[in-house]
């Protein structure tokens, strides 16, 4: 390694490790305050009450000497208090496994770290290792508490902190909040391989599903340099994964082929909505469409396009098979959007009141889910609808309607609908 890099690598780590050891003072308060000591009497033969004072408010950097006098009188133990070296070491194999997709080490770390009661960067790996498990419950909680404790990260945490909580953004369709993240950390980052990298991934995701195609693809190119000189395979076969994802975004078709070791390192949901997209590029939908996993998110929103394609084709019996299963769904799975009785005006030729359901009903579903290309084909549709009831201006400015979503996604505006 390089001798100046080295060194730099090592002042680093000796600064955070001094940031940490400041912020200590918050653990030893927490535990004087439930012991129901005064400051005077946890200092008595130890150290002055000014030195309690300071060190609560993080004024000074404990000595060791007096933090294990402390934590005796207290009765802390030794592994309760997390040490800046173990906390930082903790961080620095959170990072390694999120950028390697590592959820068999990252979970054994993650159960290493439960004895702990607090520590900012045990709080920000146990981030990381929610988002990278898709558990958004749990990642939410920490997300939303972490807020209170910002002061507390030196620059690496924070940085951390915001690429994870930029993949926990990714993960709620919150594109718009995740692209601010991007905006604040890429000039802490530039002396980091794997963070920088990471970031250029989350960039690659976030822009493209903004459907800013050009700075995605500007990120893609150095995703795609740092997963391959680290050797992250994983890595390298999602960013291929999205890749994809986003040239049906930006319609070049024929860019795509359907990749099935893809299922290798997506879960069911992101390969169904893989799959319900690659059906819009094709006349052939069933193609796609009957390769859904039923235990997969999008299920149902892929039952409807099957069967929707099967009344536009009068296969009457496929299609009522196909209405059937979704009409047990839609109460099993409290279906955010009524299918059948969409299906019900298709058949009925009712086009005014389905031109009514998804203006109303689909259309703020999908704004909610920052979901610009089927927001495209629900405008398109919706102008359809519009043309032929020969209400030719409605139909033009109802499909410019997509340029202007696309623009207060872009440029972080609340959306009305």
């Amino acid at each position: 390694m390089d001798i100046k890099l080295n060194m730099s690598i090592i002042r680093r780590k000796e600064e955070m490790y001094h940031f940490y050891y400041r912020a200590i003072g918050d653990r030893i308060k927490k535990r004087r305050t439930e012991l129901n000591l005064t400051q005077e009497a946890l200092a008595r033969g130890i150290c002055s009450n000014t030195y309690i004072s300071k060190l609560e408010n993080n004024k000074i950097v404990v000595n060791k000497e007096h933090l294990f006098l402390l934590m005796e009188r207290m009765g802390l133990g030794f592994d309760q208090i997390g040490y800046p070296e173990k906390m930082v070491d903790i961080l620095e194999k959170s990072i390694k496994y999120f950028f390697y997709k590592d959820v068999k080490a990252y979970t054994k770390l993650f159960e290493e770290i439960e004895k702990y009661e607090f520590g900012i960067l045990i709080y920000v790996a146990r981030l990381g290792y929610y988002v990278l498990t898709k558990d958004f419950v749990n990642a939410k909680i920490i997300y939303d508490d972490m807020y209170r404790y910002l002061n507390s990260l030196e620059e690496y945490g924070f940085a951390a902190f915001l690429i994870f909580g930029g993949f926990y953004n990714i993960g709620i369709n919150d594109f718009q909040t995740a692209r601010m993240t991007i905006e604040t950390i890429e000039d802490k980052l530039q002396n980091d391989h794997i963070l920088y990298g990471m970031y250029c991934y989350l960039k690659f995701i976030v822009y493209g599903n903004l459907h800013y195609f050009n700075c995605s693809r500007d990120a893609l190119t150095i995703a795609e340099n740092t997963f391959i000189s680290y050797s992250n395979l994983t890595r390298i076969k999602e960013l291929m994964f999205y890749k994809n994802i986003f040239y049906v975004y930006e319609q070049s078709f024929k860019c795509i082929e359907l990749e099935y070791s893809y299922k290798n390192i997506v879960n069911k949901s992101d390969m169904n909505y893989y799959l319900i997209l690659l059906s819009f590029t094709t006349n052939d939908k069933l193609d796609y469409l009957d390769l859904l996993e039923a235990d997969g998110d999008y299920y149902i929103d892929g039952l409807f396009l099957k069967a929707k394609h099967l009344l536009d084709h009068n296969s009457e019996k496929e299609y009522k098979e196909i209405k059937k299963e979704l009409n047990t769904l839609h109460y099993k799975t409290k279906s955010h959007l009524d299918y059948i009785n969409l299906l019900k005006m298709y058949e009925n030729s009712e086009l005014t009141y389905v031109k009514d359901y998804l203006i109303n009903y689909v259309l703020p579903y999908l704004v909610n889910n920052q979901n610009l290309f089927l927001m495209k084909f629900v405008i398109n549709e919706i102008g359809r609808i519009l043309e032929n009831k020969k209400r030719y201006k409605d139909a033009l400015l109802y499909t410019k309607k997509y340029d202007v979503y696309k623009y207060r996604f872009q440029t972080k505006k609340n959306i009305t609908i």
